[in-house]
Protein backbone atom coordinates (compact mmCIF):
# COMPACT_ATOMS: atom_id res chain seq x y z
CA UNK A 1 0.00 0.00 0.00
CA UNK A 2 2.84 2.43 0.80
CA UNK A 3 4.56 1.76 -2.53
CA UNK A 4 1.27 2.29 -4.35
CA UNK A 5 0.69 5.63 -2.62
CA UNK A 6 4.27 6.73 -3.40
CA UNK A 7 3.89 5.72 -7.04
CA UNK A 8 0.62 7.63 -7.33
CA UNK A 9 2.19 10.71 -5.74
CA UNK A 10 5.11 10.47 -8.15
CA UNK A 11 2.80 10.27 -11.16
CA UNK A 12 0.70 13.18 -9.91
CA UNK A 13 3.82 15.30 -9.35
CA UNK A 14 5.11 14.53 -12.84
CA UNK A 15 1.79 15.49 -14.41
CA UNK A 16 1.54 18.71 -12.40
CA UNK A 17 5.13 19.71 -13.22
CA UNK A 18 4.57 19.04 -16.93
CA UNK A 19 1.44 21.20 -16.92
CA UNK A 20 3.34 23.99 -15.15
CA UNK A 21 6.16 23.82 -17.72
CA UNK A 22 3.64 24.18 -20.54
CA UNK A 23 2.10 27.17 -18.79
CA UNK A 24 5.48 28.88 -18.36
CA UNK A 25 6.44 28.16 -21.97
CA UNK A 26 3.29 29.98 -23.05
CA UNK A 27 3.86 32.94 -20.70
CA UNK A 28 7.63 33.52 -20.83
CA UNK A 29 7.69 35.32 -24.20
CA UNK A 30 4.91 37.82 -23.45
CA UNK A 31 6.28 38.23 -19.90
CA UNK A 32 9.73 39.25 -21.22
CA UNK A 33 8.13 41.95 -23.34
CA UNK A 34 5.80 43.25 -20.63
CA UNK A 35 7.78 42.97 -17.38
CA UNK A 36 11.34 42.24 -18.51
CA UNK A 37 13.62 39.16 -18.51
CA UNK A 38 14.38 39.28 -14.79
CA UNK A 39 10.78 38.77 -13.71
CA UNK A 40 10.04 36.42 -16.62
CA UNK A 41 12.76 34.11 -15.29
CA UNK A 42 10.93 33.87 -11.96
CA UNK A 43 7.98 32.23 -13.70
CA UNK A 44 9.91 28.97 -13.54
CA UNK A 45 9.17 28.82 -9.82
CA UNK A 46 5.69 27.63 -10.85
CA UNK A 47 7.09 24.20 -11.77
CA UNK A 48 8.30 23.16 -8.30
CA UNK A 49 5.28 24.89 -6.74
CA UNK A 50 2.93 22.73 -8.81
CA UNK A 51 4.87 19.54 -8.07
CA UNK A 52 5.07 20.21 -4.32
CA UNK A 53 1.34 20.95 -4.16
CA UNK A 54 0.62 17.34 -5.16
CA UNK A 55 2.30 16.06 -2.01
CA UNK A 56 -0.34 17.61 0.22
CA UNK A 57 -3.81 16.04 0.57
CA UNK A 58 -6.11 17.18 -2.21
CA UNK A 59 -9.36 19.00 -1.61
CA UNK A 60 -11.41 15.81 -1.83
CA UNK A 61 -9.12 14.08 0.66
CA UNK A 62 -9.37 17.01 3.05
CA UNK A 63 -13.16 16.94 2.87
CA UNK A 64 -13.19 13.16 3.11
CA UNK A 65 -15.20 12.80 -0.09
CA UNK A 66 -13.05 10.25 -1.82
CA UNK A 67 -10.47 7.53 -1.51
CA UNK A 68 -7.44 6.66 -3.64
CA UNK A 69 -8.35 4.78 -6.81
CA UNK A 70 -6.50 1.53 -7.34
CA UNK A 71 -4.66 2.05 -10.64
CA UNK A 72 -1.90 -0.49 -10.06
CA UNK A 73 -1.05 -3.34 -7.82
CA UNK A 74 1.63 -3.28 -5.17
CA UNK A 75 4.04 -5.21 -7.40
CA UNK A 76 3.58 -2.80 -10.30
CA UNK A 77 4.06 0.16 -7.97
CA UNK A 78 7.32 -1.27 -6.64
CA UNK A 79 8.55 -1.91 -10.19
CA UNK A 80 7.66 1.66 -11.19
CA UNK A 81 9.46 3.16 -8.20
CA UNK A 82 12.51 0.98 -8.82
CA UNK A 83 12.69 2.01 -12.49
CA UNK A 84 12.32 5.66 -11.54
CA UNK A 85 15.07 5.38 -8.92
CA UNK A 86 17.46 3.70 -11.37
CA UNK A 87 16.87 6.43 -13.95
CA UNK A 88 17.30 9.19 -11.39
CA UNK A 89 20.59 7.75 -10.14
CA UNK A 90 21.82 7.33 -13.72
CA UNK A 91 21.05 10.94 -14.65
CA UNK A 92 22.57 12.29 -11.42
CA UNK A 93 25.73 10.30 -12.16
CA UNK A 94 25.87 11.66 -15.71
CA UNK A 95 25.53 15.24 -14.44
CA UNK A 96 28.30 14.72 -11.87
CA UNK A 97 30.59 13.25 -14.52
CA UNK A 98 29.88 16.17 -16.85
CA UNK A 99 30.62 18.60 -14.03
CA UNK A 100 33.86 16.76 -13.26
CA UNK A 101 34.95 17.00 -16.90
CA UNK A 102 34.13 20.70 -16.95
CA UNK A 103 36.18 21.28 -13.81
CA UNK A 104 39.13 19.50 -15.41
CA UNK A 105 38.90 21.78 -18.46
CA UNK A 106 38.57 24.80 -16.20
CA UNK A 107 41.69 23.85 -14.25
CA UNK A 108 43.54 23.57 -17.58
CA UNK A 109 42.11 27.00 -18.56
CA UNK A 110 40.25 25.53 -21.51
CA UNK A 111 36.78 26.56 -20.32
CA UNK A 112 34.92 29.75 -19.57
CA UNK A 113 34.11 32.52 -19.06
CA UNK A 114 31.85 30.90 -16.49
CA UNK A 115 30.99 30.61 -12.81
CA UNK A 116 31.93 27.21 -11.39
CA UNK A 117 30.83 25.83 -8.04
CA UNK A 118 27.53 25.94 -6.21
CA UNK A 119 28.12 26.88 -2.58
CA UNK A 120 31.59 28.38 -3.09
CA UNK A 121 31.36 29.75 -6.65
CA UNK A 122 34.33 31.19 -8.50
CA UNK A 123 34.90 32.67 -11.93
CA UNK A 124 36.88 30.61 -14.44
CA UNK A 125 38.45 32.15 -17.54
CA UNK A 126 40.09 30.63 -20.64
CA UNK A 127 43.83 31.04 -21.26
CA UNK A 128 43.29 33.49 -24.12
CA UNK A 129 40.86 35.71 -22.18
CA UNK A 130 43.22 38.72 -21.99
CA UNK A 131 44.11 38.59 -25.69
CA UNK A 132 40.67 37.72 -27.03
CA UNK A 133 38.74 40.51 -25.31
CA UNK A 134 39.60 44.16 -24.90
CA UNK A 135 39.64 45.83 -21.49
CA UNK A 136 36.04 47.06 -21.62
CA UNK A 137 34.72 43.67 -22.73
CA UNK A 138 36.67 41.96 -19.95
CA UNK A 139 35.07 44.27 -17.40
CA UNK A 140 31.60 43.52 -18.76
CA UNK A 141 32.20 39.76 -18.68
CA UNK A 142 33.55 39.98 -15.15
CA UNK A 143 30.51 42.01 -14.09
CA UNK A 144 28.21 39.46 -15.72
CA UNK A 145 29.77 36.52 -13.89
CA UNK A 146 29.84 38.36 -10.56
CA UNK A 147 26.17 39.19 -11.08
CA UNK A 148 25.45 35.48 -11.44
CA UNK A 149 27.05 34.90 -8.05
CA UNK A 150 25.18 37.75 -6.36
CA UNK A 151 21.87 36.56 -7.80
CA UNK A 152 22.44 33.04 -6.46
CA UNK A 153 22.25 31.50 -9.93
CA UNK A 154 24.67 28.62 -9.15
CA UNK A 155 22.27 27.41 -6.45
CA UNK A 156 19.39 27.84 -8.90
CA UNK A 157 21.27 25.66 -11.38
CA UNK A 158 21.61 22.97 -8.73
CA UNK A 159 17.85 23.17 -8.15
CA UNK A 160 17.18 22.94 -11.90
CA UNK A 161 19.45 19.89 -12.16
CA UNK A 162 17.67 18.35 -9.16
CA UNK A 163 14.29 18.81 -10.84
CA UNK A 164 15.69 17.15 -13.96
CA UNK A 165 16.88 14.19 -11.91
CA UNK A 166 13.51 13.81 -10.19
CA UNK A 167 11.69 14.14 -13.53
CA UNK A 168 14.20 12.30 -15.72
CA UNK A 169 11.39 10.39 -17.47
CA UNK A 170 9.44 13.56 -18.28
CA UNK A 171 10.52 15.20 -21.59
CA UNK A 172 8.81 18.47 -20.68
CA UNK A 173 10.98 18.75 -17.56
CA UNK A 174 14.15 18.65 -19.68
CA UNK A 175 12.72 21.18 -22.14
CA UNK A 176 11.78 23.41 -19.24
CA UNK A 177 15.28 23.11 -17.73
CA UNK A 178 16.86 24.17 -21.03
CA UNK A 179 14.56 27.18 -21.34
CA UNK A 180 15.02 28.09 -17.66
CA UNK A 181 18.80 28.22 -18.12
CA UNK A 182 18.33 30.49 -21.15
CA UNK A 183 15.99 32.75 -19.19
CA UNK A 184 18.54 32.84 -16.39
CA UNK A 185 21.20 34.19 -18.75
CA UNK A 186 18.83 36.79 -20.16
CA UNK A 187 17.86 37.83 -16.63
CA UNK A 188 21.54 38.26 -15.79
CA UNK A 189 22.08 40.25 -19.00
CA UNK A 190 19.23 42.56 -18.01
CA UNK A 191 20.66 42.99 -14.50
CA UNK A 192 24.10 43.93 -15.84
CA UNK A 193 22.71 46.41 -18.36
CA UNK A 194 20.54 47.89 -15.64
CA UNK A 195 23.82 48.79 -13.91
CA UNK A 196 25.64 49.89 -17.09
CA UNK A 197 22.99 50.82 -19.70
CA UNK A 198 25.44 52.91 -21.74
CA UNK A 199 27.49 49.83 -22.62
CA UNK A 200 24.89 47.84 -24.53
CA UNK A 201 26.95 47.75 -27.72
CA UNK A 202 30.13 46.68 -25.92
CA UNK A 203 28.19 44.01 -24.09
CA UNK A 204 26.68 42.67 -27.31
CA UNK A 205 30.06 42.57 -29.07
CA UNK A 206 31.62 40.69 -26.15
CA UNK A 207 28.74 38.21 -26.24
CA UNK A 208 29.25 37.62 -29.97
CA UNK A 209 33.00 37.16 -29.51
CA UNK A 210 32.58 34.64 -26.70
CA UNK A 211 29.83 32.66 -28.33
CA UNK A 212 32.19 30.18 -29.99
CA UNK A 213 33.20 28.89 -26.51
CA UNK A 214 30.25 26.60 -25.86
CA UNK A 215 31.49 23.78 -23.65
CA UNK A 216 29.68 24.12 -20.34
CA UNK A 217 28.19 22.18 -17.45
CA UNK A 218 24.65 21.75 -16.09
CA UNK A 219 25.77 23.34 -12.80
CA UNK A 220 27.89 26.18 -14.22
CA UNK A 221 26.70 29.65 -15.22
CA UNK A 222 28.17 29.73 -18.70
CA UNK A 223 28.54 33.01 -20.56
CA UNK A 224 27.98 31.71 -24.09
CA UNK A 225 26.01 28.50 -23.65
CA UNK A 226 22.71 29.74 -25.09
CA UNK A 227 21.24 31.06 -28.38
CA UNK A 228 23.01 34.23 -29.40
CA UNK A 229 20.41 35.95 -31.57
CA UNK A 230 17.71 36.10 -28.91
CA UNK A 231 20.07 37.42 -26.24
CA UNK A 232 21.49 40.15 -28.49
CA UNK A 233 17.99 41.13 -29.60
CA UNK A 234 16.87 41.55 -25.99
CA UNK A 235 19.82 43.84 -25.25
CA UNK A 236 18.18 46.54 -27.38
CA UNK A 237 14.94 46.55 -25.40
CA UNK A 238 14.46 49.25 -22.77
CA UNK A 239 14.03 48.36 -19.11
CA UNK A 240 10.36 48.14 -18.03
CA UNK A 241 9.15 50.93 -15.76
CA UNK A 242 9.30 50.35 -11.98
CA UNK A 243 5.51 50.39 -11.83
CA UNK A 244 5.23 47.69 -14.48
CA UNK A 245 7.84 45.60 -12.71
CA UNK A 246 5.97 45.92 -9.40
CA UNK A 247 2.73 44.85 -11.04
CA UNK A 248 4.55 41.97 -12.72
CA UNK A 249 6.07 40.75 -9.46
CA UNK A 250 2.65 40.81 -7.77
CA UNK A 251 1.14 38.96 -10.74
CA UNK A 252 3.77 36.21 -10.48
CA UNK A 253 3.08 35.73 -6.76
CA UNK A 254 -0.65 35.56 -7.47
CA UNK A 255 -0.08 33.12 -10.32
CA UNK A 256 1.99 30.89 -8.02
CA UNK A 257 -0.83 30.85 -5.46
CA UNK A 258 -3.40 30.11 -8.17
CA UNK A 259 -1.21 27.31 -9.53
CA UNK A 260 -0.81 25.70 -6.10
CA UNK A 261 -4.53 26.08 -5.41
CA UNK A 262 -5.46 24.69 -8.80
CA UNK A 263 -3.32 21.60 -8.31
CA UNK A 264 -4.73 21.15 -4.81
CA UNK A 265 -8.34 21.33 -5.99
CA UNK A 266 -7.82 18.97 -8.92
CA UNK A 267 -9.19 15.76 -7.53
CA UNK A 268 -7.97 12.47 -8.98
CA UNK A 269 -10.16 10.72 -6.45
CA UNK A 270 -13.65 9.67 -7.20
CA UNK A 271 -16.58 9.59 -4.80
CA UNK A 272 -16.94 6.69 -2.45
CA UNK A 273 -19.22 3.95 -3.74
CA UNK A 274 -22.46 3.42 -1.81
CA UNK A 275 -22.21 1.03 1.10
CA UNK A 276 -25.24 -0.94 -0.10
CA UNK A 277 -23.60 -3.72 -2.02
CA UNK A 278 -26.61 -6.07 -2.18
CA UNK A 279 -27.55 -7.54 -5.53
CA UNK A 280 -30.97 -7.21 -7.20
CA UNK A 281 -33.29 -9.97 -6.09
CA UNK A 282 -31.26 -10.64 -2.94
CA UNK A 283 -32.40 -9.40 0.50
CA UNK A 284 -30.53 -6.80 2.49
CA UNK A 285 -29.32 -8.39 5.70
CA UNK A 286 -31.45 -7.73 8.69
CA UNK A 287 -29.87 -5.36 11.18
CA UNK A 288 -31.09 -4.89 14.73
CA UNK A 289 -31.79 -1.30 15.70
CA UNK A 290 -32.20 -0.69 19.44
CA UNK A 291 -32.92 -4.35 19.93
CA UNK A 292 -35.70 -4.45 17.27
CA UNK A 293 -35.28 -6.62 14.19
CA UNK A 294 -36.33 -4.77 11.05
CA UNK A 295 -38.26 -6.74 8.41
CA UNK A 296 -36.38 -8.08 5.44
CA UNK A 297 -36.54 -5.82 2.38
CA UNK A 298 -36.26 -7.29 -1.12
CA UNK A 299 -35.17 -5.36 -4.22
CA UNK A 300 -37.40 -5.63 -7.27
Amino acid sequence: MVAELLAMTLLRAQAAAAAAVLLVLLLRGPARRLIGPRLAYRLWALTPVAAIATVFPSLSETLGSGQPPTLMGEEHAVALLAAWLVGAVALATAILLQERAFRARAEARRAGPAVMGVFWPRIVLPADFATRFDAEARRMIDLHERTHIKRGDPIANLAIAGVQVLGWCNPLIHLGALCARLDQEMACDATVLGLRPELRRTYALALVEAHTLRQGSPLACFWAAHPLLLRVKLLARPEPSPRRQAVGAAAIVLLALVTAGGVWTVTPRGPLPPHDVSWPGRPIAEAPVDGINLPTIHRR
